[in-house]
């Protein structure tokens, strides 16, 4: 009782005090994305990768840990999150499992309405366009305890092999923070519901989300949603054709894992 209660208030002080910073300056448009060419700059230290420029590129600001700290010794943990985020960025962008299509990592908050419109039209355009790229969703919640149960929630199905299904139940609920309803979700897709319970409370998905948020943190997404297509970063919104265009102008030199 005492870990459940442990994380569910690091996680209200996590959205309260980073709700507005990602709202107000975290969500923009890249309205300039319908412009025929992109620009890029690149980012020091984080080769290969690179950030897209135009409006509502995203830029370093508050730091993502703020109001997480309850007290347990956890600095060792978070510089080694931080190492290995620094000297294996595709692997923490995307995974280690081998993959020969354009990676897109997805950074999302339940709360964010922008992010239920680009994750239909990522998923959309890898249904149009199979074969040439592939997602890798990641969970940032930001704001509030509802979205940390969400993501935690959706983490935990994931270990079971249902993270689409649980997903798509909790986006049309984003307010859920009652264990008993997640349980009986889970059941209802047939999952053992005592498991993902506590598994969500677990130290698999505590480092699940503090290497997302150790991400978010080195490359500047201080809001939802946040992208990394191939080696290019950018958060907001962006077309589907735009992002079309992106994901084949990373086929040249995608960041693959060998």
């Amino acid at each position: 009782m005492a870990a459940k209660a442990d994380w569910k208030r690091r996680a209200m002080l996590a959205g309260g005090a980073l709700a507005v910073a990602g709202w107000v300056k975290g969500v923009p448009y890249l309205a300039s994305l319908g412009q025929p060419d992109f620009a890029f700059e690149d980012i020091p230290d984080l080769r290969p990768f690179r950030r897209l420029q135009g409006a509502g590129a995203s830029t370093p600001s508050a730091a993502i840990f703020a109001g997480l700290d309850s007290g347990e010794p956890q600095t060792d943990v978070d510089e080694e999150l931080e190492r290995f985020v620094k000297q294996n960025p595709c692997a923490a962008f995307f995974g280690e499992e081998p993959n020969n299509t354009v990676p897109v990592a997805m950074f999302s908050d339940f709360a964010c309405p922008i992010c239920r419109v680009m994750d239909d039209r990522l998923t959309d355009l890898e249904a149009s366009d199979p074969g040439t790229f592939h997602i890798v969703r990641h969970q940032l919640p930001l704001l509030g305890v509802a979205s940390a149960v969400a993501s935690r929630a959706v983490l935990a199905a994931d270990l079971q092999g249902q993270y689409r299904e649980m997903h798509a139940r909790l986006i049309r609920t984003p307010a859920v923070t009652d264990e008993r309803f997640i349980a009986a979700i889970a059941e209802s897709l047939d999952l053992d519901p005592a498991r993902l319970v506590e598994d969500m409370q677990s130290d698999a998905i505590d480092r699940r989300l503090r290497l997302t948020a150790t991400i978010a943190e080195i490359f500047g997404f201080i809001g939802t949603p946040a992208f990394a297509v191939g080696r290019t970063v950018f958060m907001g919104s962006i077309q589907t054709g735009s992002l079309r265009k992106l994901i084949a102008d990373e086929e040249a030199n995608p960041c693959l894992i060998a």
